[in-house]
């Protein structure tokens, strides 16, 4: 192998692990103050989404810990991508705990938009 062969191999090498890798996903606990459904679509949420507002409270007391969403189908957002049904579910889900003060514990993709998994606890 030539000088030149093994620089442009070095370079590619190098080119190849710049790439951005997504975040390690985080945990988010909390409260659900709101929840809102929409089937509007948006390029980064996807073809209609659930956002979830935590709070460091109950009833939406305490501070706001941050918006997190159940994204559909096509979003551009790191995270999985719900079915409608799906969506549906965790939306009813959602707002039974915003109404009741239940405390929420959300694993959530590094940038910390896409939800992966949700547990609802009792207080």
């Amino acid at each position: 192998m030539t000088r030149a062969a093994i620089f442009v191999s070095a370079v590619m090498m190098s080119v190849g692990f710049a790439s951005t890798a997504l975040a390690a996903p985080i945990t988010v606990n909390g409260y659900v103050c709101a929840a809102t459904y929409t089937r509007q679509p948006n390029v980064f949420y996807g073809q209609g989404y659930v956002v979830m507002q935590v709070n460091t409270g109950a009833n939406c007391t305490g501070s706001v810990v941050g918006n997190y969403y159940y994204l559909g189908s096509g979003a551009s957002s790191a995270g999985y991508q719900y079915s409608e049904a799906e969506r549906l579910g965790l939306f009813e889900r959602a707002t039974q705990a915003a109404t009741q003060g239940t405390r929420v514990g959300l694993y959530v993709e590094g940038a910390g938009v896409g939800i992966l998994d949700t547990t609802y606890r009792g207080n």
